[in-house]
């Protein structure tokens, strides 16, 4: 089955609950811990393409890191 890619248009906390992998991405990138504090409550209704815009990070950059990350983690769990 192929995986869903991570469309700049779907919400951070989505993302982030439905491939927790994907939070040392956003971590990487510069993102503070959307999981936590005020941060949990944004991510609620930020989508990817506004956390890159917001904390100046090329969004096909994060992109691309974000759909690596899930796809390596989906290899994963097949083998």
């Amino acid at each position: 089955m192929a995986q869903e890619k991570i469309s700049p248009d779907m919400r951070v906390w989505d993302v982030i609950q439905e491939h927790p992998e994907t939070v040392d991405v956003f971590r990487r990138h510069g993102c503070p811990d959307m999981r936590k504090g005020i941060y949990a409550l944004s991510a609620h209704v930020m989508k990817v393409k506004w956390a890159a815009k917001v904390h100046h990070i090329d969004q096909d950059t994060l992109l691309r890191d974000l759909n690596r990350t899930i796809a390596e983690e989906g290899d994963k769990t097949v083998h």
